[in-house]
């Protein structure tokens, strides 16, 4: 998609189309499309990113991470602010895939240097390639890896407020801001520690902040102070976020070259964490069950760290 990005603006413009639609059949067809280009178009990006970054993947996908995350606080923000304003959904469809013009620029000004890395690094390839890394041991790990992480962190991050609400009776405005610190924290945990991770073994460090994040999990469920309890959700977002540029860089290093496809596996698996968590947690959460929902945190981040014991960083493996 970085060496044709006009297709980026095919699907920019089924997102537009959206504030056309007449009924819900038609926005949600436009959507479906719009949709399979956006899935696309991660794994395609992040390739791009780790192939040009080569040495510095970790710091590279970090700040991707941070864009994306810039990005879906922007397209809140611009709802939000184009509901108010006009009273109405549609304008919100129609100004969101204008930013999809700067996206198309910045690919068109850098599709040269993209080409060449991919040339010699890989693309995104489906079918025979996918099997194959599939039936490779480093790679169904780091995909295990990548959904039980996906689904822990994902609980959290999107029932944080409602917690602080509804069990530590915080205000719902408050909430919310200490929330948005919380996504802020994050950002800098991808990007020093995807920058460490440049240095040190990824394996290594996966293991590590795995254990870390599930410890800050449980004191941050069981901390009876509102202020400690902060404190450990900062901490909470500064670790755990790292996870995911790091996971990536060692799915890059160990793909042979594949490395859109691996990364598409990784960012598939990311996905369906990310529709499962929410519809299992809904259900103990319409229940007020919060010790089930403390423990649908708690248990797939132990669950990641064992995983994390059967990753293997072989680019690094003979450094000390």
């Amino acid at each position: 998609m970085e060496n044709h990005p006009h297709r980026r603006v095919v699907f920019s413009v089924f997102t537009w189309l959206i504030g056309f639609a007449t009924d819900f059949t038609q926005a949600f067809a436009f959507r479906v499309v719009s949709g399979v280009g956006e899935g696309i178009f991660w794994p395609v990006a992040m390739s791009a990113v780790a192939n040009y970054f080569r040495e510095n993947k970790g710091l590279a996908l970090g700040a991707f991470y941070v864009g994306f995350d810039a990005g879906g606080a922007g397209g809140s923000t611009i709802g939000g602010l184009s509901l108010s304003l006009t009273s109405g959904w549609r304008t919100a469809f129609f100004v969101a895939p204008l930013l999809g013009i700067a996206v198309v620029a910045g690919l068109f000004i850098a599709r040269s240097a993209f080409a060449e890395a991919d040339t010699k690094m890989g693309t995104l390839a489906l079918g025979r390639d996918a099997l194959a890394l599939v039936k490779r041991k480093e790679i169904l790990v780091i995909m295990v890896f990548a959904f039980m992480a996906t689904y822990s962190i994902a609980v959290w991050q999107s029932y944080l407020t409602t917690y602080w609400n509804s069990v530590k009776g915080v205000d719902w405005a408050i909430a919310a801001y200490g929330y948005a610190v919380v996504l802020v924290s994050g950002a800098f945990g991808k990007v020093i520690l995807g920058r460490a991770s440049d240095s040190w073994r990824r394996d290594r460090m996966l293991i590590a902040i795995s254990a870390i994040s599930a410890a800050l999990f449980s004191l941050f469920f069981y901390t009876s102070s509102a202020y400690v309890g902060f404190a450990l959700a900062l901490a909470v977002g500064f670790v755990s976020s790292a996870l995911f540029p790091i996971m990536q860089a060692l799915a890059s290093d160990s793909c042979d070259g594949k490395t859109g496809t691996a990364l598409g596996l990784t960012t598939t698996f990311q996905s369906v964490a990310t529709v499962l968590s929410p519809i299992i947690t809904s259900v103990f959460f319409s229940q007020g069950a919060w010790k089930a929902i403390t423990l649908n945190v708690l248990v797939p981040m132990i669950l990641v760290i064992l995983v994390a014991l059967f990753l293997k960083d072989s680019k690094r493996a003979q450094k000390p």
